[in-house]
């Protein structure tokens, strides 16, 4: 020691002078107040946060500038800044939550993930408690009893939401006194800590609805309107999912390199003579024509041009969990894990064998495979190895390249999906995959389990747990010796609606899988048909299950739904449920960051739109600014501005505008009126820390310049009380 050391309390003192010295000199006051009290709503504690016992400065104040920031911004944007916090991951303990499918894995063991703050971002940050109305007032059951928001199993739905948060790599040019950790930017996921499975929402449906399945983007949809990419650099390394460190490392990694002439480059090029000014994200704003090798890809996920790299990004879309023609495909070779795949969608890469006389089951890739880890579909892999001469088959190795080149490959074997039901309904996956070596997040002793919806509540249940049995089905399941039931499933889909609906609620009330923009398909694809608030795109002038109609919800978003119902049936018997849809695929090379962030900012959405969170909101913005018991009429006042984005002149007509929320919190007269200030039961208890700066501002207090800051130590706030 130097015994110059700062003490710790002079380093606390430090983020709290900042905060004391820009609240007393800057000149906007509205924004700093809301910024207070949005910080007092979604509250992180300094001795919760870091093993440094909360004496950092840097990383206070930058997570308390969100607020400053998005003061006259979006709440929505501030939930997301908020959820991807280091600091909240820290002070809620869901940094590092890990999923039980990953604990089972690798340690054996049955854990829940952490449910911190999948409770807190419901009680304390949108929906509350209790169902409220516009007004506030709480809604009542028929027996005059608040009705629960949400109830301990949606808590662990969420929680399951909020696995794989882990910190970034430590960085220069930021504070951090202990272990040289990154306690500043926003965490990123590591997906093969996330769950996978499917999570029921608050409405009783799944965090997922209203997505278009992956399985119905334009073909090549890497050249569709909409496709977005974002710029790499001189690295190939991708940041929306995970490619192994050898991959990077190996320079005779097989690349997918543009064509000079192909228009997908020009657009990326953006050239201005003969320089490309290559732009951080392209978003394609029509369709493109393929050219050379992209006739060869489904999907993309680096391409290149020249020395530049770009990552392709998928639009948000989600897989059924539950789909016909199950294939079986292999990882790496014979000796590692197998698992089910959906036949069409682009998971796997092909594994070709000879069919003469001598077969083997040692297999090739396709001659003309454009780069190493290419997904492909089922479809594309059996007609690659079919133009090679050869057949698309189980195998027991992959000739010609390295295992680090290597992933799931697909095989020529079926599948089958059965599902494990436990007492309470719940179901988890049990794949048959044909003698295989079974991967542990879909064999027998899984106990990964999501919530479904059984048709009349009624589902195969165990003579042996309870009162309720039936016999596993009525014998169309098998029982378990530890209890529940072991089924198989079949899977069916049908339309919705044989004419258009006669209005926008009837789409809303009875469809839940979302469909992607008309327009990105070729030209021709759909005939239009429009009705009382609907318009309906057909495919050959007829209403089937690919119907899309377009409507426009509560809030003004355009919103596109599929025509169909998929249901679940249970393998002879009338047990069915609707199918499930799931952001993530149990396939771990196919589990990426960006379908979790797709999922976080799914279930954000969720709350954010929730019917509660207005009001919720509305009223504890005029608890911190007016009064402590406003009127139902004000609080209606306010949420409607949340709602709407729009008071008087005030906001930007989205939902969730602060700026309109404020105006209406501070324009309304009953924040204004003379006689409400005369009333003892109006107005609110404010903060002695907040009235001491009132009072400081009051007197004109000046810091002089090179003097001892203005301190809020313990000492001075145990004496105003703080």
């Amino acid at each position: 020691s130097t015994g110059k050391d700062v003490p710790t309390r002079k380093i606390v003192a430090n983020r709290e002078s900042v905060w004391a010295i820009v609240a007393l000199e800057a000149k906007d006051q509205l924004r700093q107040r809301i910024a207070w009290a949005l910080a007092q709503l979604l509250v992180v504690v300094p001795d919760q946060v870091n093993s440094s016992g909360g004496t950092h400065s840097e990383v206070f104040l930058h997570y308390y500038d969100t607020f400053v920031h998005h003061a006259f911004g979006n709440y929505g944007d501030i939930l997301r800044e908020v959820t991807f916090s280091p600091q909240m991951g820290e002070n809620l303990s869901y940094l590092y939550s890990k999923s039980g499918a990953y604990n089972f894995e690798n340690t054996g063991k049955f854990t829940f993930a952490d449910e911190n703050y999948a409770r807190e971002i419901m009680q304390l940050f949108t929906v509350g408690l209790y169902l409220l109305n516009i007004d506030g007032t709480e809604k009542l059951d028929e027996n005059g009893e608040p009705i629960l928001t949400y109830t301990n199993y949606e808590i662990m739905s969420f929680a399951r939401i909020f696995t794989g948060f882990v910190r970034q790599l430590p960085r220069g040019n930021s504070e951090e006194i202990w272990f040289g950790r990154n306690v500043l930017d926003f965490t990123t996921i590591e997906p093969t800590y996330r769950d996978r499975f499917p999570k029921h929402d608050l409405t009783g449906g799944y965090i997922g609805d209203g997505y278009p399945l992956c399985v119905d983007l334009p073909p090549k949809m890497f050249l569709r309107k909409g496709a977005k990419y974002k710029l790499l650099g001189d690295n190939p390394r991708p940041q929306a999912f995970e490619d192994r460190q050898d991959l990077l490392n190996d320079p005779s990694i097989k690349r997918f390199v543009l064509d000079i002439d192909s228009p997908l480059r020009e657009k990326l090029c953006n050239a201005v003579g003969d320089e490309c000014q290559y732009d951080v994200v392209v978003t394609l704003d029509s369709n493109l024509e393929p050219f050379g090798q992209e006739l060869l890809v489904d999907e993309p996920r680096v391409v290149q041009v020249g020395d530049i790299f770009y990552e392709y990004v998928r639009p948000a879309c989600v897989d059924q969990f539950f789909y016909s023609n199950p294939m079986r495909v292999t990882y790496i070779n014979r000796y590692w894990h197998s698992l089910c795949a959906n036949p069409k969608l682009p998971v796997a890469s092909e594994a070709c064998l000879f069919t003469g006389n001598k077969p083997t089951k040692k297999a090739l890739r396709y001659s003309k495979y454009v780069f190493d880890q290419e997904r492909v579909t089922y479809a594309t892999a059996q007609a690659r190895c079919e133009e090679d001469g050869l057949k698309q088959s189980w195998f027991h190795f992959i000739e010609g390249i390295e295992n680090h080149k290597k992933g799931f490959h697909w095989t020529d074997v079926e599948c089958k999906v059965n599902v494990k039901v436990n007492p309470n309904g719940l179901v988890s996956l049990v794949y048959d995959v044909n003698g295989a070596s079974l991967h542990p997040n879909a064999n027998l002793e899984s106990r990964n389990y999501f919530k479904v919806f059984w048709k009349d509540g009624m589902y195969p249940k165990n003579d042996a747990d309870g009162d309720g049995g039936n016999s596993c089905g009525n014998g169309a399941c098998s029982p378990l010796e530890e209890g529940g039931c072991l089924c198989g499933t079949s899977t069916s889909e049908g339309k919705v609606f044989s004419k258009i609906p006669p209005s926008s609620k009837e789409v809303f009330s009875q469809l839940y899988i979302g469909a992607y923009d008309p327009s990105a398909y070729d030209e021709g694809t759909y005939t239009i048909e429009e009705g009382d608030g609907v318009k309906a795109y057909l495919v050959n002038n007829e209403y089937t299950p690919d119907t899309v109609f377009e409507v426009v919800d509560d809030y003004g978003k355009v919103r596109l739904f599929k025509n169909s119902k998929e249901l679940v049936t249970i393998d002879g018997s009338s047990f069915s449920f609707r199918n499930t849809p799931s952001f993530m695929s149990i396939l771990n090379q196919e589990a990426t960051v960006r379908d979790a962030t797709h999922e976080v900012n799914a279930l954000i959405d969720h709350l954010l739109y929730h019917p509660n969170t207005a009001p919720f909101i509305a009223l504890r913005l005029i608890q911190r600014f007016v009064t402590s018991n406003p009127t139902p009429e004000y609080v209606k006042v306010v949420a409607t501005a949340f709602r709407t984005g729009k008071y008087e002149t005030f906001g930007s007509g989205e939902y969730g505008d602060l700026a309109a929320t404020m105006s209406a919190v501070l324009l309304e007269p009953d924040a204004l009126s003379e006689v409400l200030d005369a009333d003892p039961f109006h107005g609110f208890i404010r903060e002695p820390l907040l009235k001491t700066i009132a009072f400081m501002r009051s007197m004109e207090v000046e810091l002089v310049p090179k003097k001892k800051a203005l301190e809020l130590t313990y000492p001075f706030k145990r004496r105003i009380g703080q």
